[in-house]
């Protein structure tokens, strides 16, 4: 079975990344998540949601995963953990297919990788602790962008996020037009 890490930290947001893991649990991939801090220690989501993460990040192994998924939240702890950074500068330099949504472009800067790409996130300049590791001049005012193996997108825009991210993993049939339509409009069924 093939795999997608999810990156989980105190104060993720789980809304953001909930219609994606649904829609990857009836696929081929499995969902593994993973922290900064020990597998025995519970993440608590910004909804409260407890967690209790498979892996910490120092034992991911890059080659095991197709995905790498960094939900928002308050990422700003974890901007100069070197092992987060190594991590997520993996997957990107083997072209592993990185999904980060609101603030999690921000630990994408701290890996450098704004450097290489256009992005989008929900952080602005007035975000003074992002400051120091965000390419402002790459950022795209859009809702998603998808440049080389990276995928970003705003807070808000979930549901095309997840759509993306499943689009580029393959979960879809080639030509499937609005496949999570079911999340998009409201049916009796």
């Amino acid at each position: 079975m093939k795999k997608v890490l999810l990156f989980v930290y105190d104060s993720f947001a789980e809304f953001e990344v909930a219609i994606l893991n649904t829609c990857l649990s009836g696929s081929e991939y499995e969902l593994v998540t993973c922290s900064p801090n020990s597998s025995i220690h519970t993440v608590t989501s910004a909804g409260k949601l407890k967690i209790k993460p498979d892996l910490t990040v120092n034992e991911v192994k890059t080659d095991d995963y197709s995905a790498l998924i960094i939900p928002g939240g308050t990422p700003f702890p974890f901007l100069e953990n070197s092992m987060v950074t190594e991590m997520i500068r993996a997957f990107f330099d083997k072209g592993k297919l990185i999904g980060a949504i609101c603030g999690g472009p921000a630990l994408l800067g701290a890996a450098g990788i704004l450097n290489h790409i256009q992005y989008t996130a929900s952080l602005t300049e007035d975000d003074s602790r992002y400051t120091s590791v965000m390419n402002w001049s790459n950022k795209c005012e859009e809702h998603l962008v998808l440049d080389q193996n990276v995928i970003t997108a705003t807070g808000s825009n979930y549901i095309q996020f997840a759509e993306e991210v499943l689009r580029q993993l393959n979960v879809f049939p080639a030509g499937t037009e609005n496949p999570l339509e079911y999340f998009k409009v409201p049916t009796m069924s």
